[in-house]
């Protein structure tokens, strides 16, 4: 194979498979909703709020299900009202979340593809490359979080929203009583997770067919 073509199969491959394991981390994350479950529990969130299990996992349920790619053009909580700031905040996350969630599909498609491509191609480079930027950012990452939460949580805030809608007030916008800061850390911490499965399968399949590559 042309050395430039290699580099390029290579490079092209790293960057389509980090996107797969960064924006599908994130998407089993939105869909993981027994996570949030597990967590109000922990966190004693009906019994420091004044709602119901029940109360808090429907209202969840609807928020997540309308975060879906195929979820409600409108959102409409079951016993929360909503201001116009709130309204617009979830339709901005909302279109966060389908972009992300059209991105994995899309990546590991193309990831699989390329995956099947490299047997001919004898190119496995990319998957090594892959564990390394992932390893980067996801530790990048995790040590922001480690260090001081609620600085990441704000610059997180920051870099994807224009405005400051995301900092709600709880009585015009009940539905944040219910999402504590610990669940957005549990989710953060469930992605780095995920991230971590996407290195470990990476690091195996390099292994196995780095080795085979030598026998070449």
């Amino acid at each position: 194979m042309n050395n430039k073509k290699h580099i390029f199969f290579n490079t092209l491959m790293t960057v389509v498979c980090f996107l797969f394991i960064v924006t599908m981390s994130v998407t089993l994350i939105l869909y993981l909703k027994p996570l949030y479950y597990i967590m109000i529990r922990i966190l004693k969130v009906p019994e420091l709020t004044g709602y119901s299990y029940e109360v808090c996992k429907t209202n969840y349920d609807i928020l997540i299900d309308y975060n879906m790619v195929w979820g409600a053009k409108s959102l409409e909580f079951k016993d929360f009202v909503m201001s116009i700031t709130g309204r617009i905040h979830f339709q901005e996350v909302k279109r966060i979340f389908v972009f992300i969630q059209i991105t994995s599909w899309v990546t590991m498609a193309l990831t699989i593809i390329g995956y099947i491509a490299s047997f001919k191609l004898k190119a496995w480079e990319w998957l090594k490359s892959t564990i390394i930027l992932t390893f980067v950012v996801g530790g990048a990452v995790g040590a922001a979080l480690a260090i001081d939460w609620d600085w990441a949580f704000v610059f997180m805030h920051s870099l994807l929203f224009d405005n400051d809608y995301w900092l709600f007030d709880p009585t015009t916008d009940p539905i944040i009583n219910i999402l504590p800061d610990s669940v957005f850390l549990a989710a953060a911490v469930g992605i780095l997770v995920f991230l971590a499965l996407g290195l470990i399968i990476c690091g195996v399949l390099y292994k196995k067919h780095h080795k085979k590559g030598k026998k070449f």
